[in-house]
């Protein structure tokens, strides 16, 4: 069946998430579409309601309300209650309610459309109990409006559909006849009507910000993980938020007490984490530093980005600072060794198997929370790697700059234009490029823009200008991220380094992700 809108959005609750595929790989007889949650704006009782799945075909309009968990009447009134045991009374029986649904529907479409197709329209509803065995008889309702668990499972479900179909269309009223391709589409048209007008890059970030704001599931047993073990290992690719479990974790070990220490390669990133709130009373430092602290002087240490350092020569550095060394005091590393290794500082295998030989707990992310599907999907394509599950929803779709060299920088102005042009907060851009400004693409922006880009420093860090956009060497923003990333793709670099600077570079994006790739131009001409 086809469905409108084509995926299934990640705020819908788990039963429609299952509804949704099961409606998409079933083809009943007289349906040809689905529109998920159809808001009414035009109730009887209700200022605003909806429809969870609207059926659309020859047959007419079939409304379906998805009610999930577990449901209970008593003395009249519904409950329903989740997979974890939540109650929940309901205003009205899940029957009432689609039903009453309908009628506003048939409301609205008569006000729009002649009687002459409304009036021979067949208006039907049922409900879904995915998650349980419903097989209660009563005056109120008929079986074949009620789809429960053992229904959904059977190889020939659809079929129950076409029966709510016939069961609707045989009640008393004018002759039902089917609708016609043509009348299909027009209401749909009104339904779901197609247009061009998209969200601005502006409400686009912040739909991606509100869907990542919060700790998943995932993360909370990461933490319950480090308070539980002395050492711990935590593996995961870009995105899966171990700078902010690092974090998180020195904020929970009772500091000043417990004299702990966060760390890692990067001077930047350690400065961004020293003026994060909550952790005034650690020791945040880059770690080049630590060899000036004094020995044991530590309970607890966090490495952030620690695949930058898991070499012998550092990690003796570590073992002197922390209380019982590394063999027997408290610490946790949290790194991506598979893919960011390499591009700054030293990773030596040998020096992670003796890591391992401290007894660690381990415990790999795999939840996304960072990077939309569609940047995950990118990254994926052009690295190979593998970014996890992303919890992140959908953003913009990831975009190539092609041009020649000389024409490049007019082309980025344009879009850097036109993120203002959608108010676009300039300090929510950043450019990134595996060389040093002087000697990138962006060099080649328009006067206009070239005298509006900052470099990254502590202070914009702390304080981004207001109408400039920041830049950054790739390997100085790793461990950061921002909202919208334009990046130079890697040339002259050996493969190792280039695919490791494409894979920190591409992650560093939130929302929006571009990626410039210059045209040599003279190549271009000698091959003509």
């Amino acid at each position: 069946m086809r469905m409108i809108p084509d995926r299934v959005p990640l705020t819908a609750s788990r039963a429609e998430q299952r509804m949704f595929q099961l409606l998409r790989e079933v083809e009943p007889e007289g349906w040809s579409i689905a529109l998920h949650s159809l808001n009414l704006p035009e109730h009887t009782r209700k200022r605003q309601c909806e429809i969870d799945f609207l059926l659309l075909g020859a047959r007419g309009l079939l409304g379906l309300e998805v009610k999930g968990g577990k449901v209970s009447r008593r003395n009249g009134v519904w409950h329903s209650e989740d997979l974890r045991g939540r109650k929940n009374r309901l205003k009205e029986s899940p029957l009432d309610q689609v039903t009453s649904g309908m009628f506003a529907l048939e409301g609205r479409l008569r006000k729009r459309f002649d009687r002459s197709l409304t009036g021979r329209t067949v208006f039907a509803s049922g409900v879904v109990f995915p998650d349980c065995e419903f097989d209660v008889q009563s005056v109120e309702w008929d079986p074949e409006s009620l789809l429960d668990a053992s229904a959904l499972s059977g190889p020939g479900w659809g079929e129950r559909l076409s029966r709510l179909g016939e069961l609707w269309a045989d009640k008393p009223g004018p002759p039902r006849i089917p609708l016609s391709d043509e009348e299909v589409r027009r209401y749909l048209d009104f339904l779901r009507p197609d247009f061009d007008m998209v969200r601005t890059l502006k409400q686009l970030s912040s739909t991606v910000e509100a869907e990542v704001a919060a700790l998943t599931r995932q993360q909370y047993r990461a933490l319950d993980a480090s308070r539980r073990n002395e050492r711990v290992i935590f593996e995961g690719g870009a995105g899966t938020g171990k700078t902010m479990l690092a974090a998180e974790i020195c904020r929970r070990a009772e500091a000043p007490r417990h004299r702990v220490l966060l760390t890692c390669r990067s001077a930047v990133l350690a400065a961004f984490l020293k003026n994060q709130p909550g952790l005034e009373e650690v020791t945040v430092m880059p770690f080049h530093r630590l060899s000036s602290m004094p020995a044991a002087g530590f309970d607890l240490a966090v490495v952030d980005e620690a695949q930058d350092l898991i070499n012998e020569d550092d990690l003796r550095v570590l073992d002197r600072t922390l209380a019982n060394g590394l063999s027997d005091g408290r610490w946790a590393v949290l790194l991506d060794s598979n893919n960011q290794s390499g591009l700054v500082g030293r990773y030596e295998d040998a020096a992670m198997a003796g890591i391992r030989q401290h007894r660690p707990a381990e415990i790999t992310l795999t939840d996304n929370c960072r990077n939309t599907a569609e940047i995950v999907a990118a990254t994926r394509e052009r690295t190979g790697a593998d970014l996890g599950v992303t919890t992140a929803g959908h953003g913009h779709e990831v975009t190539a700059l092609q041009e020649s060299g000389d024409r490049m920088g007019a082309l980025l102005g344009g879009l850097l234009s036109k993120f203002e042009a959608d108010q676009v907060p300039l300090d929510q851009v950043m450019l990134l490029s595996p060389s040093e400004f002087g000697k990138s693409s962006f060099v080649g922006l328009p006067p206009e823009w070239r005298h509006r880009v900052e470099l990254l420093d502590l202070q914009r860090l702390r304080r981004p200008s207001a109408g400039r956009v920041g830049f950054a060497e790739v390997a100085s923003f790793k461990g950061l991220e921002s909202p919208f990333i334009v990046l130079e793709l890697p040339s002259g670099l050996d493969a190792r380094t280039a695919l490791s600077t494409l894979y920190v570079g591409m992650t560093r994006a939130r929302a929006g992700l571009w990626v410039v790739e210059p045209i040599d131009a003279s190549a271009g001409a000698d091959a003509r």
